[in-house]
């Protein structure tokens, strides 16, 4: 067996009267890895229609919730602000989509959704409709997603329209909810 100068040099301290002593440092680490789980909604994904009536429109003054529906197992509302979410100037209505409890989800589990949202025309057919291009990812800390200038108030109050009828107006959320994310343990 060949060893080399430096290891055979007595000064390095490597062979002593004649013999070599070799250590090995072993370390086991547990894995705290982080996982999720992906599970698209195959049977889910069909389109969820939640249309909402709200009475005496005109004399709204503060937020209004829609009733509670379920769309994926999962529970959901319709928050409007008559005159503007705090970061609008009362120019225009704010209409927003909210998952009801997500702020008792788990850190990792997010519902991904596409949606829109209408009022309606009640005499016409031209509603007023904004989508979710690419869907959106609800959480606990991203529970609510909409459109703060979701129509001009000189808009929906314009004579030529109708979406306030007998003020009322119609508010209708078509919702699909495409996957779920939830942490593996």
């Amino acid at each position: 067996m060949y060893l080399s100068k430096t290891f055979r040099e007595p000064s390095n301290g490597n062979l002593v009267n004649d013999k070599c002593v070799f250590g090995v440092d072993v370390y086991i680490i547990k894995n705290h890895g982080v996982g999720e789980c992906l599970s698209p909604l195959f049977n889910e994904t069909k389109s969820y229609k939640h249309e909402w009536k709200i009475s005496e429109f005109t004399k709204l003054k503060n937020i209004v919730y829609s009733q509670e529906f379920t769309i994926g197992g999962y529970k959901w509302k319709l928050r409007l602000y008559p005159t503007c979410d705090a970061n609008e100037n009362g120019q225009n209505i704010s209409i927003f989509l909210e998952l009801f409890h997500a702020n008792g989800f788990d850190s990792r589990k997010k519902v991904h959704t596409t949606f829109s949202i209408s009022i309606k025309d009640q005499f016409g057919d031209v509603d007023r409709k904004l989508t979710t291009s690419v869907g959106y990812w609800f959480a606990a800390p991203n529970f609510c997603w909409g459109w703060a200038e979701f129509l001009p108030l000189s808009e929906l109050k314009d004579p030529k329209k109708s979406f306030i009828v007998g003020d009322c107006s119609i508010v209708e959320a078509d919702v699909s909810v495409l996957h779920i994310v939830t942490g593996l343990s």
